[in-house]
């Protein structure tokens, strides 16, 4: 757009003083309504072409749905509302159904040659006639479906190697390629992908065309300037494309004409266009040339527009998770356990269609459409339309008629659902492929090729930004073009997680982590042979790199290798710090912390502030860790609070963060390279530090009251009283430690956010919930732990939240002791064993529905979640290694979430609705929600602050 001003700033003076006088004149004839312009320029200087589409659209919000303009000596026409594009693609068809003779575009069509852009006249009824029967006829939509499913499973694979490896995948580039690559084989029997000559050459050739054709050209808007085209060079650019293009095709032709080309060239465009001119059928005469304008269109036609509605969709899913989990559910639940989504599939996914629909209505990927032209005078709402007049219907404007939309500027798929709105050109409030007789013919291929593709990257992904990125940076900047693409490329973060491989390879699948075999656990039926028949044999653990260091070399419980120490350790866990009755005598931290909680939440509440349940849950169960297992409480924003949480933090980081030792054991030095050793090893020293200050502090007999009989106090006595096997020493204490500070406070937090979640979302359950706590507990004004065995209703509900979202998802890593056989299968030694308990909770074989929250499935029902015989709830493990604490933590989140329910009625905050809730998890070894659930608390009439 250089060109432009540059034009300007050389002869506007001179034509305003020649053209002044003669507008001056026609002033008082009445015009259509349409911004001011100024002599000979008309409005040409006022449009922003780096979004026309709004900018047209802002522009008819002040003087209407047709609005006139005059670009250069051209009057111009644009329309932005369903009503007005009603009246020029239904009821004035025949009079708006020619195009304009632009410079590139004529250029590049061989002067008309095409069907895109030729005037209307019986040879472009003609042309039309051979693309609706023999290219883009369903017959030969269903031809090419080989083709499209084959190209789509590619791409899914090369996205899974990028998934694998923990690569963004940029899906802008991505689509274009797929989407050139089917087009290509289609059309022309060959595909250009791949870093060759002749690939190269394609793109720069494509990529050219298409900004050639899409290029400002002062003729088209004065006549008699095209001196100033070759000038500016323009002229010369577009003749070099267009040779380019031409040698292009005619290789094309010439290799089809070849008798003994490629099977792939047989029955491809080419060949039925060749075809056709030998057999002389048509009243056309055709010729290469004509070939030529045709493919042209196919080319930038499918190409673009197919790849853009993709990609557009994908933005809307990223920043409506909710919207993208019901369309991944859809498909799901219909493919099961397929691997891919075929075309046959496609008729029974009715909300993918509408996300579709809604993604096109919003992003059109041609926005102004293709230009038409007036062939004679017109009317329309009292308005004289001429002959010559350039028209631009603005589907992207009336995709946004307020007239025609409720809401027009939100993504909400649901309205197509019990509608009958298409896109196929008859209902005119979306028309994002056109309509009447100008409609685009390839829409059949188009949106099949944006059915399947989508389909199964909702299928085989999840998906996720960047790391450090979050929704509200997702950009809708547009890269302006005759087909409009997202002008910053789309880049996620593809995860294909071991449930979707499961549904392919089986509930019991083989993995190869670098050198290191593993298996992957995925079904009820798996779970129990690993975690009860075979126990035995699966109970073992991997000595892993920042996991050993940290339980200094396995003295603890939860990571050492199964062995006699193992198992006088795992003794001293559940006599000594996890029995019954030590759970008991902890019950005053518990519920003194949760009364706490909840006064500041109903502080927070009076004064209508938003609750950051994320951030309240970990603090609150950190402190009641801390209590019960150190006698110190760390809350506040002291420096020992300060000090404490950065530790803790950085601790759950390095736990779980990727060593390259654990899967290449020679590699080690890489491991010292990236700094990954010194990060681990400071953690562990100020670790080492923290702990031993506080055994120090126990050791003093003037100890404060609250330091008498924690978890430190009962370690030292019985390393005092040496009634153990083991000769416990600091370091067995400290290890300890650990795993109850990691095991005992991420685990808790996040099994009650995770609840929360679903009962925001599920408001009559959180409703049926909330009427037994308040119906059992009246007006006492809280929930003590004698209470919980009288709320089934609730038990239920978290049962069900454990179900969807176990805090620790793959359960701790195991590791086979022996050889053994599983269904038929061998499982040898030193095998690192994932137990899937997250896909466990999804078996349909053990349960119905199993992607909906049910709290009553659990009602009726014996199952619960200790590991022993029910294998189809596996939250805390099973078998030896089952998790010892279980009873301390699920009395804890029994004991939060009841009162929470109690205390408070929840909302969520302005603007927001059920549909905005995200479910993105946030990976480490404990599964927190990734963006901090904040809710606004209602303090319940029942409920009174002390």
């Amino acid at each position: 757009m250089v060109i432009l001003p540059l034009f300007f700033l050389l002869l506007l003076p001179v034509f305003l003083l020649f053209f002044v006088p003669k507008w001056r004149k026609s002033k008082g004839i009445r015009h259509l309504p349409g911004p001011p312009g100024l002599p000979f320029v008309g409005n040409l200087h006022q449009l922003d072409n780096s979004d026309l589409q709004r900018y047209l659209w802002q522009l008819s919000k002040k003087y209407g749905p047709i609005m006139s303009l005059r670009l250069g000596f051209v009057p111009a026409l644009v329309i932005s509302s369903a009503k007005m594009a009603k009246e020029v693609l239904k009821t004035h068809d025949l009079v708006f159904c020619s195009r304009p003779a632009l410079f590139g575009q004529q250029k590049l069509s061989y002067n008309g040659l095409d069907v895109a852009l030729s005037p209307y006249n019986d040879y472009w009824r003609e042309m039309r006639k051979i693309c609706t029967l023999h290219l883009f006829s369903s017959r030969r939509v269903q031809s090419a479906r080989p083709i499209r499913e084959d190209e789509v499973s590619q791409m899914i694979q090369n996205i899974s190697q990028l998934a694998n490896s923990g690569r963004l995948t940029n899906l802008s580039e991505t689509l274009m390629t797929l989407t050139s690559t089917i087009i290509c084989r289609v059309a022309f029997g060959r595909r250009y992908d791949g870093e060759g000559h002749e690939s190269r050459r394609f793109h720069k050739l494509l990529h050219e065309c298409e900004a050639v054709m899409a290029s400002f050209y002062v003729s088209d808007y004065f006549p008699f300037m095209g001196w100033f085209d070759k000038l500016t060079g323009m002229c010369a650019r577009l003749e070099k494309n267009f040779e380019g293009m031409d040698l292009f095709y005619q290789e094309l032709i010439d290799e089809h004409l070849n008798p003994n080309r490629p099977e792939s060239m047989k029955g491809d465009f080419i060949d039925i266009l060749l075809q056709l001119e030998k057999d002389g059928l048509s009243s056309i005469h055709l010729t290469s040339n004509h070939i030529k304008a045709l493919l042209m269109n196919i080319l930038l036609g499918g190409t673009d527009t197919s790849a853009s509605a993709v990609v557009w969709t994908m933005m809307e899913l990223v920043k409506h998770p909710a919207v993208m989990k019901k369309a991944q559910e859809e498909v799901r639940k219909l493919i099961g356990n397929r691997g891919k989504v075929d075309e046959d599939d496609l008729q029974n996914l009715p909300y993918l269609k509408a996300v579709i629909k809604e993604g096109l209505r919003l992003h059109p990927p041609a926005p102004l459409l293709v230009p038409r032209e007036t062939i004679d005078r017109c009317v329309i709402e009292g308005y004289e339309i001429k002959p010559k007049t350039l028209v631009y219907v603005n589907a992207w404007a009336v995709g946004r008629d307020p007239e025609s939309w409720e809401n027009p500027e939100e993504y909400v798929p649901e309205r197509f659902l019990d509608s009958s709105i298409d896109f196929k050109g008859q209902d005119f409030q979306l028309i994002p492929f056109g309509a009447g007789r100008r409609g685009c013919p390839g829409v059949l291929i188009g949106i099949t090729t944006v059915e399947l593709v989508l389909s199964n990257l909702l299928y085989s992904f999840d998906w996720e930004l960047p790391d450090g990125m979050k929704i509200e940076d997702i950009d809708e900047a547009p890269m302006p073009g005759i087909t409009v693409h997202k002008k910053n490329a789309l880049c996620l973060l593809a995860r294909r997680y071991l449930w979707q491989l499961s549904k392919k390879y089986g509930p019991i699948m083989s993995l190869r982590l670098g050198f290191v075999p593993a298996l992957v656990i995925s079904s009820a039926k798996m779970a129990k042979e690993v975690l009860k028949t075979h126990d035995l044999a699966f109970c073992s653990r991997p000595a892993l790199f920042g996991q050993q260091k940290l339980s200094y070399n396995g003295l603890d419980v939860a990571l050492s290798p199964y062995n006699d120490y193992w198992r006088e350790m795992r003794k001293i866990c559940t006599l000594h710090l996890f029995s019954s009755r030590r759970v008991q005598s902890a019950r005053p931290i518990r519920e003194d912390e949760v009364s706490q909680m909840i006064k500041n939440i109903s502080q927070l509440a009076s004064s209508s502030k938003l609750t950051d349940l994320s951030e309240t849950l970990v603090i609150l169960t950190c402190t009641i860790v801390c209590r019960v297992a150190f006698g110190k409480r760390y809350d506040g924003e002291g420096h020992e609070s300060r000090r404490f949480y950065k530790l803790f933090h950085e601790c759950q980081a390095v736990m779980a963060s990727f060593y390259v030792s654990d899967h290449f054991p020679l590699m080690g030095w890489f491991d010292k390279l990236t700094g990954m050793c010194a990060r681990l090893e400071r953690n562990f020293k100020d670790m080492d530090l923290f702990y031993e200050e506080l055994i120090d502090e126990h050791r003093n007999p003037d100890r404060p009251e609250s330091m008498q009989d924690d978890f430190i106090d009962i370690l030292l006595q019985l390393e005092k009283d040496g009634l153990s096997s083991i000769h416990l020493t600091s370091n067995h204490i400290k290890a300890l430690l650990m795993n109850i500070l990691l095991g005992g406070t991420d685990t808790s937090a996040s099994t009650v956010v995770w609840t929360m979640v679903e009962l925001v979302k599920h408001p009559i359950v959180m409703k049926k919930a909330q009427e037994e706590v308040r119906k059992l507990i009246g007006n006492r004004g809280k929930v003590d732990e004698d209470d919980l065995q009288n709320l089934p209703y609730l038990k239920a509900v978290i049962m069900e939240g454990l179900r969807l979202h176990p805090p620790v998802p793959l359960l701790i890593p195991r590791e086979t002791i022996d050889r053994c056989v599983i269904e038929g299968y061998e499982i040898k030694p030193k095998t690192l064993v994932y137990v899937n308990a997250w896909a466990v909770g999804r078996d349909p074989e053990s349960w119905e529905n199993p992607e909906e929250y049910v709290p009553e499935r659990f009602l009726d029902k014996s199952i619960d979640y200790k590991g022993q015989a029910d294998f189809q709830l596996i939250p805390f493990g099973g078998g030896r290694r089952g998790c010892p604490g279980m009873l301390m933590g699920t009395t804890t989140v029994e004991l939060v979430l009841s009162n929470l329910l109690y205390s408070f009625d929840w909302e969520l905050p302005d603007g927001m609705k059920i549909e905005d809730i995200d479910s993105a998890p946030m990976p480490g070894l404990v599964v927190h929600k990734k963006n901090a659930l904040c809710l606004l608390a209602k303090v319940h009439k029942c409920h009174e602050v002390e």
